[in-house]
């Protein structure tokens, strides 16, 4: 029973020329990357769970990324329950696409579509929230049950779009007999299953018109808070006053006339200087989780297209045995090319492997005070307005960080809640921050 090699399985790897050379750090990879991707997505869990304070909308979606982020770590984990079952990929007479390393295979593929869906549709209702709020100022999120509806469709949807792509890619493979490319043979370079060629092409196409959409949202949030930042710092700018004898030019007893000596004083408050920092720090924050997301699933998507439309003539070729002796051939002729491919195939599987770790961090912008307040302290540098001078006192830092607050924060189910239960979400309440007529 199972597979003698354990765990570190190499088997056949001489005749997977797309891994050869890489497979034994590739399944290193992934025996640790998902774990701590794990360990950390339950840490932020348990510290949202426990906070005490209500949960608003964009806690909750924080909440469900941070979830489905841990059922991608497990999907890729449930690769170690393959090797208490029989090895029947070299069984290709009587083709089994159910046998049980091929069921687990499709559990794998259902829990992490849902897991990217999920991800990337409660990535969108954030950013469209975001821009409801700071841009239309409509909240249409905090009318009636808009929000719970929002969040019930964003599960439902993520778990049918994940079935109904695993059915597809069922009909494909199965219908057509495919045994070159049956179940329990997908993980042979990845560690973990993935879907056929074509319908992995279709779902690619699907999560870039989802990834297009977070990109223009965030990008005019991303804007509009920068105008903001910086109509807000110019009404602070100092004012220059000269003084009105050295103006004149009075002449000192060398002869030589004196340059004017400017002075420079001081417009604003030390609150509203504070309060310029911290629409710094919303600013930051605006950026970090959307340039998170776009560089990870622009370089995913890439791979994942390219690889899929140049390797599917070997992987559905007749004959298997031919097919590996083609693709052999074609990294043997072109080793420069086996060379790349192997390169992205390890950044992508190292990416994919502490995801959970990246949306963890870009995400937690949002709950930072739960957090340490992380942010606060890694962009102090960034933050800090050396023209404004030092505003470090301990009450100032808390009015000032209120103001702001109360400025850039999601408003909660009414007024009073918003007012106790401060988050790092971005909101306009004050005619300050009104955008333009």
């Amino acid at each position: 029973m199972g597979n003698e090699e354990g765990i570190i399985d190499t088997k056949n790897i001489t005749l997977n020329y797309r891994c050869n050379n890489v497979k034994e750090p590739i399944i290193y990879i992934n025996l640790i990357g998902p774990p701590l991707s794990l360990i950390f997505l339950l840490f932020g869990i348990i510290k949202m769970f426990t906070a005490r304070k209500s949960k608003s909308f964009l806690t909750k979606l924080i909440l469900i990324i941070f979830i489905s982020e841990a059922f991608q770590s497990i999907s890729k984990l449930l690769q170690l329950v393959k090797y208490a079952f029989d090895d029947e990929r070299d069984n290709k007479k009587d083709v089994d696409f159910d046998n049980a390393r091929g069921i687990i295979c499709q559990i794998q593929i259902v829990i992490a579509i849902a897991s990217d869906f999920c991800s990337l549709i409660s990535t969108l209702l954030i950013t469209l929230r975001c821009y409801d709020v700071i841009k239309n100022k409509k909240k249409f999120f905090n009318r009636g049950n808009n929000g719970l509806i929002s969040i019930i469709l964003d599960i439902s949807i993520s778990i049918i779009l994940s079935i109904i792509f695993l059915l597809i890619d069922r009909r494909i493979v199965v219908t057509e007999n495919n045994s070159s490319y049956k179940y329990d043979v997908r993980d042979r370079c990845t560690y973990w299953c993935w879907l056929e060629h074509y319908s992995s092409l279709s779902l690619f196409g699907v999560y870039v018109l989802i990834l297009i959409a977070i990109i223009w949202f965030a990008f005019h949030n991303y804007c509009f808070l920068k105008d903001k930042y910086n109509k807000l710092k110019g009404e602070s700018e100092f004012s220059e006053e000269t003084n009105e004898i050295t103006s004149l030019g009075v002449q000192s007893q060398t002869g030589e006339t004196k340059e004017p000596e400017n002075k420079k004083i001081f417009n604003q408050t030390k609150e509203e200087l504070k309060r310029i920092q911290d629409l710094n720090l919303m600013k930051i924050k605006s950026l970090v989780y959307p340039l998170v997301t776009i560089i990870y699933w622009v370089f995913n998507a890439t791979y994942r297209i390219v690889d899929d439309s140049y390797m599917m003539e070997y992987d559905y070729a007749p004959d298997p045995i031919k097919a590996a002796d083609k693709e052999r051939e074609m990294f043997e002729k072109n080793e420069s090319w086996h060379i790349t491919v192997q390169t992205f195939l390890v950044a992508y599987i190292l990416m994919s492997a502490i995801r959970g770790i990246l949306y963890g961090f870009a995400f937690i912008a949002f709950e930072e005070k739960i957090f340490f307040n992380i942010y606060k302290k890694c962009c102090k540098c960034c933050l800090k307005e050396k023209e404004l001078g030092d505003v470090d006192d301990d009450n100032l830092n808390r009015k000032s960080t209120e103001m702001a607050e109360n400025s850039l924060v999601e408003d909660e189910e009414d007024a009073e809640s918003s007012k106790k239960n401060m988050n790092t979400e971005m909101v306009t309440k004050e005619p300050d921050y009104e955008e333009d007529n």
